[in-house]
């Protein structure tokens, strides 16, 4: 499937989701695939299961994969695409190591794997990008392990914010609650188990703090 602008993809799902809201109000059942393709002037089948799927995992819509009208709408009037926000995965943070790529410009555009969050789960909309925390080091924090983590880029934090923290000289990072102190940061784990650690403040890069959790057990 040739790759499409986030622009380009947000109408396309909008459009889908409009008609099938459009089509069940006139005619109390929901529309095929084929229905929709062409009532919503999708380029193919293909591309419509795929808007369907990003619906579904947005929880705009449910679907009964072996009903060829197998499209429920979840509150149509609640939410609509332009409510989303798409946030690229760019890869996971240990919570208890293991590098984790810059979340770069380059690095945001080229993500594969995105998660759907409304956009009233986040105050600031730009700059957002999701890991996949690994480990049980943040339990008391409510981050368990394959949790995806919400997270605004930044190079700096307030003491006592939860951040993803590059370890330049171990080439690892990992999400921690900061502080600073003095020349050091104090990286303190929420889990009883766990004592905090001091880094160099030359040696740690902060490169986001924490605006939601998306919990996923």
């Amino acid at each position: 499937m040739a790759r499409q602008t986030q622009g380009a993809q947000n109408d396309g799902r909008q459009r889908v989701l409009d008609f099938i809201t459009t089509y069940i109000t006139d005619n109390n059942v929901p529309p095929t695939i084929r229905e929709i393709q062409a009532g919503a002037k999708i380029s193919s089948t293909s591309m419509v299961s795929y808007y369907l799927k990003d619906l579904e995992k947005a929880n705009l819509l449910d679907r009964y994969k072996r009903r060829s009208r197998g499209v429920v709408i979840n509150d149509p009037h609640r939410l609509s695409v332009r409510d989303m926000l798409s946030i690229p995965i760019v890869g996971r943070i240990t919570c208890g190591a293991g590098p984790m790529p810059t979340p770069d410009a380059d690095v945001l555009r080229s993500a594969e794997d995105r998660v759907q969050i409304a956009r009233a789960m986040v105050k600031e909309g730009d700059d957002l990008f999701a890991l996949v925390a690994q480990g049980d080091s943040m339990i008391d924090a409510l981050i368990n392990d394959g949790d995806i983590v919400i997270m605004k880029k930044d190079s700096d934090v307030k003491n006592g914010e939860l951040a993803a923290v590059f370890l330049t000289d171990k080439n690892e990072s990992t999400l921690k609650r900061v502080f600073k102190e003095g020349r050091r940061l104090k990286l303190k784990p929420e889990n009883p188990t766990l004592k905090p650690f001091y880094v160099d403040a030359r040696h740690a890069q902060i490169q986001g703090r924490v605006v939601c959790v998306i919990r996923q057990a």
